[in-house]
């Protein structure tokens, strides 16, 4: 066998023990041979390397078999031998996250800016604070990566933002070249809908589907796509751009959404926080009906606040706002037919009622879309999904994937 194939194997292997030990440690050698199908030897020699490089602690002896013999010492995965951050980068903030290699986190920060027009100047910061956050330099050298979600469309060949609504200066910028210079480490960029799917996949509402859409309302809409458990970009990266989908012959008209439908030609000019607040103030200003909800002071938590209240008006509109998404959710279900459609965003998270109606309204299609077949939930994660998905990209490719990404593992071995 060539060297590099022999190498590749022995890399393939180490993984496969790093998996095992990992998820069912404390573990003995003899019990990961086994699972592995592999020598006792040849696991011995595996173990032996990772304990070197500190991914791997011995934690002392185990029961013996039924049938006697010396106590198995016992194997255990160091998830603080590396590090992962992970960071969304919002119109005026951008939130940190520094997690093990288990997710677990360890230090949070935030840096907010009013002008986001300076890339460099914004990333320099973020630089200074995930800096303060892992503290010294010697663990500043063991992070593996850096996921780093962005708003708008993504350019993964040059590491930047190709295009995008609120980060307009931005684009063009080599942001994943800046920050691996910054930090010494892999960077993986991520447009922020697609990664929020990866953390509510990776750890959210997702984990138990493989095939799963991710739909999130917000001040747009857009949709993640995951596909035997990848996410599916397209061959532009604009896969999930759901509010571009016409709204036309689809039964929504102004007799059965009186409140929010007024002539739009697309989900994403109907199904957003702004639509929803704009048109309840205009309902306030023109029919004058008894509502908690005030002129002027119509957004979307008292929005949410007069429904919890049991406002007539404020549940109506939050009721057409969950149908007119359950239209969109029954088109995006024919067309993948996934396992699962998870429904996040503030709107979500702060009106439950939308989820409810959104519901109702997909599975009353029982003809197309059997209401046992296909699962419809809130995400868990809420404003937490976007550092997890972020920490993810770092993540997924050491324990995830069925066939291994040996590029963030070679990051944590010892040189040949």
């Amino acid at each position: 066998m060539k060297k590099s194939n022999f190498h590749f194997v022995r890399q393939i292997n180490e993984i496969s023990v790093l998996r095992i030990i990992r998820d069912e440690g404390p573990i003995s050698r003899s019990d990961v041979a086994r699972k592995m199908g592999v020598s006792k030897v040849i696991i011995g020699g595996i173990v032996k390397r990772l304990l070197e490089t500190n991914i791997l602690f011995e934690i002392g002896k185990g029961d013996s078999t039924f049938q006697g013999g010396r106590r198995p010492v016992m194997l255990e995965f160091n998830a603080d031998a590396g590090l992962a951050i992970g960071i969304e980068v919002h119109l005026h903030r951008a939130t940190i996250l520094v997690t093990n290699m288990n997710a677990e986190t360890l230090h949070e920060g935030t840096v907010n800016f009013s002008d986001n027009s300076n890339p460099s100047l914004i990333l320099e910061r973020i630089v200074k604070t995930i800096e303060r956050l892992v503290g010294d330099k010697e663990k500043l050298k063991s992070i593996l990566g850096v996921g780093l979600a962005l708003p708008g469309l993504i350019d993964y060949q040059n590491g930047s933002i190709l295009s995008s609504h609120s980060l307009k200066s931005w684009e063009g910028f080599h942001i994943k070249a800046f920050l691996e210079d910054a930090l010494d480490t892999k960077v993986y960029i991520e447009n922020d809908v697609k990664t929020i799917t990866l953390g509510e996949y990776h750890w959210g509402a997702g984990q138990d589907a493989r095939n799963v859409i991710y739909i999130w309302l917000g001040e747009g809409i857009g949709a993640g796509i995951i596909i035997n458990g990848d996410i599916y970009r397209g061959i532009s990266a604009s896969a999930g751009e759901v509010g571009y989908t016409e709204i036309s012959a689809r039964g929504i008209n102004r007799g059965k959404f009186p409140i929010l439908f007024q002539d739009q030609y697309r989900f994403g000019e109907i199904l957003t926080t702004r639509n929803l607040e704009n048109s309840l103030q205009e309902a306030v200003n023109m029919n004058g009906r008894q509502t908690l909800l005030r002129n002027g002071e119509i957004n979307l938590n008292n929005i949410a606040a007069a429904a919890k209240r049991m406002d007539g008006l404020a549940m109506e509109a939050l009721a057409e706002f969950g149908q007119i998404l359950g239209v969109l959710t029954v088109s995006v279900i024919n067309l993948f037919n996934p396992e699962l459609i998870i429904l996040g965003g503030p709107v979500i998270d702060k009106c439950p009622l939308v989820l409810e109606q959104a519901t109702l309204s997909a599975k009353e299609d029982v003809r197309i879309v059997p209401s046992e077949s296909v699962k419809i939930r809130a995400g868990a994660l809420k404003n937490r999904a976007g550092t997890l998905g972020a920490v993810g990209m770092v993540l997924q490719d050491l324990f995830k994937p069925p066939i291994v990404n040996l590029a963030t593992y070679r990051s944590l071995i010892l040189p040949e």
